[in-house]
C-alpha cells in the first residue's frame, strides 16, 4: 500500500489554492484548520483512477479484506455505493459518510475507512505540505487537533530538539502525526486529543520495558487513548504508516484496557 501511494506521487491531480505565510498564521492563531478556509483543489479523477489499485491491493491482503472489496465492488454494480460522488468528500469532519456507507455496504467500517484514507492520503499529503512549513513547528497552533484538515492524531512522536550549547538540556517534544494528511505539529502540554482535558491526573500511560521506545497515552476523563514512539530511544527512523501497522499490538492492550481510539480503523 505505502509503495503505491508513494509511486503514485508524480501522477496526482492536486492543485492546492495559494496560501501565504500571513494567512497560515492567521488561521493557526484562530484555532481554525485550513482546510475550513482554503480549497484542496484534489481533482475527483485522480482519486478514482487510483481507487481500484488500492482495492487490488487490499484484495491481496487477507480474507476479511478481500472480501471487503467483493462486497464494495456488487455494491458499486448495483448502483448502491459511488465512488465518484463518495471518495472526493472524504474529510476528519465527514465521518458520518464512511459509517452510513458501510451500513449500506454491509461491511466492517473501519476496513471501509482504511482503504478510503489509503486512496486519499497522498492526495491530502500534497495539500499539508503545500500549505504548511516543513519544519513541524507551528507555534500559534495550540490544539491537538491536525492543523491542516481538523483530524485526530493517529501517532505522537516523541523527539529531543537538542541544543548546540553542550550545558542546555535538550528540550522534549511531542509532535502529533495526522493519518489523514500526514500533517506533523507540536503540542506545547499534555492535552487530551479528544476531549481536550489538562487536569492534573488525567493524563496516564502505558509501558513495558520490552519496549521502551513505545508507549499507550491515554486519557483518564474520556478513556481515549494514542500511541507514543520516543524515537530517542529507537534505532529507526521513524515511518509514521509502518509504525501504525507494527504497533497493532498496543491496540490489543488498549482494547484489553477498555480504551478506545481517536479514530476508528481497520
Amino acid at each position: 500500500m505505502f509503495r503505491r501511494q508513494i509511486e503514485w506521487r508524480d501522477r496526482l491531480v492536486v492543485h492546492p489554492e495559494p496560501v501565504e505565510r500571513a494567512q497560515v498564521r492567521a488561521c493557526l492563531k484562530e484555532g481554525t484548520p485550513l482546510i475550513e478556509r482554503y480549497d484542496p483543489g484534489i481533482e475527483s479523477e485522480s482519486l478514482l483512477a487510483l481507487w481500484p489499485e488500492m482495492k487490488a491491493v487490499f484484495r491481496r491482503g487477507n480474507d476479511v479484506l478481500r472480501q471487503a472489496v467483493d462486497a464494495i465492488d456488487r455494491a458499486e454494480e448495483a448502483g448502491t455505493f459511488l465512488p465518484a460522488s463518495w471518495l472526493p468528500e472524504q474529510r476528519p469532519d465527514r465521518s458520518e459518510l464512511v459509517t452510513h456507507a458501510a451500513e449500506r455496504i454491509g461491511i466492517d467500517e473501519g476496513v471501509l475507512a482504511t482503504l478510503a484514507r489509503a486512496v486519499t492520503f497522498p492526495h491530502w499529503q500534497v495539500v499539508s505540505e503545500a500549505w504548511l512549513p516543513s519544519s513541524g513547528r507551528l507555534d500559534e497552533w495550540k490544539r491537538p487537533r491536525c492543523p491542516t484538515c481538523g483530524g485526530l492524531p493517529a501517532l505522537v512522536e516523541l523527539r529531543s530538539d537538542r541544543s548546540e550549547d553542550a550545558n542546555i538540556r535538550p528540550a522534549k517534544r511531542r509532535y502529533m502525526h495526522c493519518p489523514f494528511c500526514a500533517s506533523r505539529w507540536t503540542v506545547p502540554e499534555l492535552k487530551c486529543p479528544a476531549c481536550e482535558s489538562t487536569r492534573q491526573g488525567d493524563a496516564k500511560y502505558f509501558f513495558t520495558e520490552a519496549e521502551p521506545e513505545l508507549r499507550i497515552d491515554f486519557c483518564k476523563s474520556c478513556d481515549h487513548y494514542v500511541k507514543v514512539v520516543d524515537v530517542d530511544k529507537s534505532a529507526d527512523p521513524l515511518h509514521v504508516g509502518l509504525e501504525m501497522l507494527t504497533t497493532a499490538h498496543l491496540d490489543a492492550i488498549a482494547e484489553e484496557k477498555n480504551l478506545k481510539p481517536l479514530e476508528v480503523s481497520a
